[in-house]
């Protein structure tokens, strides 16, 4: 079950997805845009260290992007959380996707993320293909990949 962290979102499919920039998670010096990704699909993922369901999911997604990288970008977007306790999650799940720090939820509430975990799928014009609510299993996850680029080899619904 998602944490409440505001409102339930209305089905953001086929919308635009919100532009953002915000400090990276490992250092504030750092920051992780959305523009960065221009022309690339990208899964955005919002999350919290203290949400069970995010710690699956997290472990789903490293996995998913070391064996896919380079043909879907993930951007990990920390939600309302202990940086530290944060740091220490993504560390342990050996996370090496981009991962942004939004504890004021100024992000979360551009894309009215009704609770944690979130899961937003963009296609290569950054348009909002599927959003997930909840806990975010393999077959989902691959079921967003394909709507994002249903060429991709990571859309092979097998394995």
């Amino acid at each position: 079950m998602a944490a409440c962290l505001g409102p339930r979102a209305l089905d953001a499919t086929g919308q635009a997805a919100r532009g953002f920039s915000l400090p990276g998670l490992a250092s504030s010096r750092d920051r992780i845009a959305l523009s960065e990704y221009a022309g690339k699909p990208v899964i955005i993922s919002f999350f919290a260290s203290w949400s069970p369901p995010c710690a699956a999911e997290i472990h789903l997604l490293s996995h998913f992007y070391r064996f896919y990288h380079g043909q879907v970008h993930i951007i990990g977007v920390d939600a309302r959380d202990d940086r530290i306790a944060a740091l220490n999650l993504v560390r342990s799940s050996l996370v090496t996707y981009p991962v942004a720090n939004d504890p004021a939820l100024v992000v979360a509430a551009k894309y009215n993320v009704p609770g944690i975990p979130s899961t937003y799928f963009l296609n290569t014009r950054h348009q909002i293909v599927l959003a997930d609510y909840g806990w975010l299993s393999w077959k989902k996850l691959r079921a967003g990949v394909a709507a994002m680029d249903p060429g991709s080899p990571a859309a092979d619904r097998s394995g």
